[in-house]
Formats: C-alpha cells, structure tokens, sequence
C-alpha cells in the first residue's frame, strides 16, 4: 500500500450532499453520471492503481465488468455520530474487487476463488483505529516492502519509526486486508522476476548493479501516458531499493 492523494472533491458529489444532506451512496449513484464523476476523479487521484493491494484498476471491456468499485475507509452504515459517512469525499476510496468477483476482467487471473482481499475481508467492520489509512500515508519513506523469496508484503519497521508511525498497525493492515494473500503474492512473483530478469541483462551488458538499478527505476517508476503509476508500485520500489528512492526524490514523488 503506498500514500494515496486526494484531489478536488467532484461537484456532483459536493451538490448532492449539500441539497441531500442525509442521503445514501446506493441513492446517490442511481445517477450514472453523478457515479461516474466520482469513479474518474478516484482513479486519477490513485494514478490507476487500487488503493490498498496497488493491482491496476481495469475499465470495463467487451471481455467483462471493470475490476473496480468505490469503497468508503470507514463503514458507510455507521450511525453513532451525526455524520454522514456515505457522501464524504474524504472517505471515498477506489479499489479493485478483491478477487471476489467472477464476471470481470482478466477473471482467469483475477478471480480469487476465496481467496480474497482489500475490502472483501474488511466489510463493514470499522479498523480506523487498526489499519492505516492510504490517504495518511507519507511519500517517503516507503512504510512495506515485498520479500524477494516469496512475494509477501511485509513491514519497514525501521522506516516506520522513522516516520513515527506504528508498525504494528502497519502489519494489521497487511492481515486485515490480506495484502499477503497467495493471489497477490503470485501477481508481485510474476513481476519481479521479470524485473530481475531485466536487472540480469542489464549488468550481462556491463552496467554494475546500482547502474542497473538506477536505469529500471528511471524507466519503470514513472507514470505511462495515461498519467497510471506502474501495478504494485511499493513492490517495484522495494526491489530497485536506494537507487529507487533517489529518483523518486528526483521526480519530486509525493504520492
């Protein structure tokens, strides 16, 4: 999970709250366009990427449904304050659907057969207070890095005490929402080893390691033409390790 920014608040979302003050997400997203608008400005924020397991958000094709929906950090149905949590921007997350969905696409992939993640195992219980919130994550330092042996996600416990935030709940995040779960961790093999196989051509032509390193960082840790951060950015950071970091700090990385 890496930092998430959040941009303008849309202005048929801001509208309808302010009109239907006490109103449901399900009322307010009868309106496509008014679901729409909400949808492209959470993919945009997240650079197209899910905002707990960082697998890419794909749009509907002829092929199947998006693997996509709109998630809300703290549950939508809670009622024991006088806060409406259905239409609140600031807890509106994009997420992919956990692998829990059959009719979307890359299904031969993406579907997890009970192995799921992100807000499938979170549902409606309310971890504010367990889990990290991608919108209060810093850009630096990287608070996960994937194992390299076997693709799990895992705790910087030492870039958390530097950036004063607990590792603890850093690692609740992981099991809360399963970011470790096999589905995600053969997704992070198959893309590691194909940036280790990169790496390994690299230095077969002469370049050392750090050059090696330092010349994927530059091609990979970039957003493509669609303004997308690559899938499972924090996996890709933590493999290209410190020369990551410094090109990061180059392209003035803040999310």
């Amino acid at each position: 999970m890496k930092k998430v920014l959040k941009g303008a608040e849309p202005e048929l979302l801001e509208a309808y709250r302010n009109s239907n003050s006490a109103n449901t997400w399900v009322q307010f997203k009868r309106v496509a366009a008014r679901k729409e608008a909400v949808s492209a400005q959470l993919k945009h924020d997240q650079a197209g990427l899910c905002a707990y397991c960082e697998i890419k958000l794909l749009p509907k094709t002829h092929e199947g449904e998006a693997d996509f929906r709109v998630e809300h950090f703290h549950p939508k149905s809670d009622t024991t304050i006088a806060h409406n949590w259905h239409l609140d921007w600031q807890n509106l997350l994009g997420c992919c659907h956990g692998g829990s969905q059959k009719n979307i696409v890359e299904e031969a992939d993406r579907f997890g057969n009970g192995d799921h993640s992100c807000d499938v195992p979170k549902g409606n219980k309310d971890l504010g207070a367990i889990i990290l919130n991608p919108l209060h994550l810093p850009a630096f330092p990287a608070l996960f890095a994937a194992e390299r042996s076997t693709c799990k996600l895992k705790v910087n416990v030492h870039n958390c005490q530097s950036a004063t935030i607990s590792a603890a709940k850093a690692a609740a995040t992981i099991s809360e929402l399963r970011l470790d779960s096999a589905r995600l961790n053969r997704f992070r093999k198959t893309l590691l080893d194909e940036i280790n196989r990169q790496l390994t051509q690299l230095i077969q032509t002469g370049l050392s390691v750090e050059a090696a390193r330092t010349k994927l960082a530059r091609i990979l840790l970039n957003k493509d033409t669609q303004q997308h951060w690559p899938a499972f950015f924090t996996s890709v950071r933590s493999y290209l390790g410190s020369e990551a970091e410094v090109h990061l700090h180059n392209i003035d990385y803040a999310g």
